[in-house]
């Protein structure tokens, strides 16, 4: 009987190894797997995926950076009225930006007025991202935040909006699907 027994107990510990390998693993594709969302006219601050912050255009609306931090990747940068922008830092595509985010401070958590193109901007209730942009999405959790996440198929984009405790968006991304 003890063999028997012990031989449950291996099985039971498989059992729940494989259930949450496939969760992670589904998790993880999830994006993939949702169904497409037209973001072809998403900006934030009135600038998309791919522009460049070296062009007129961004440096006319946002002139210097404020800070920046880099990578081997991207250079990441913060602009003036709360932007934040991750950069290709090499080559040709140099300045070509690969996320764009809406974020706050610890002193003022919803104080931005930057928006998405849906007027989804800190501090509006998960709710409200769920009316305006619909049912297909991906859900994932990362650093305490429940993330909601759009999925542009055909233009390879993503708009996360990052909810705190409390259902409210704490942080927005606008990204190549492709930024890791």
């Amino acid at each position: 009987m003890g063999k028997r027994h012990d031989k449950r107990k291996v099985v039971i510990v498989l059992l729940i190894i494989g259930t949450a390998l496939g969760f992670y693993m589904y998790s993880a594709f999830s994006e993939k797997l949702t169904k497409s969302t037209d973001l072809s006219d998403e900006s934030i601050g009135g600038f998309k995926v791919l522009d460049n912050i070296s062009s007129p255009e961004f440096i006319r609306e946002y002139g210097e950076p404020i800070d920046q931090d880099n990578n081997h990747t991207y250079d990441y940068y913060y602009w003036k009225g709360g932007l934040k922008t991750a950069s290709i830092n090499k080559d040709e595509e140099k300045g070509k930006i690969m996320r764009l985010i809406i974020s706050s401070t610890d002193d003022a958590l919803y104080e931005n007025a930057l928006q998405t193109s849906k007027g989804i901007k800190l501090g509006s209730k998960k709710a409200d991202v769920l009316k305006k942009y619909g049912d297909h999405y991906y859900k994932s959790y990362e650093q305490g935040a429940d993330i909601i996440g759009y999925i542009d198929h055909k233009r390879n984009i993503t708009l996360e909006f990052w909810c705190v405790p409390g259902g409210r968006v704490g942080e927005i991304r606008l990204d190549d699907a492709d930024v890791i």
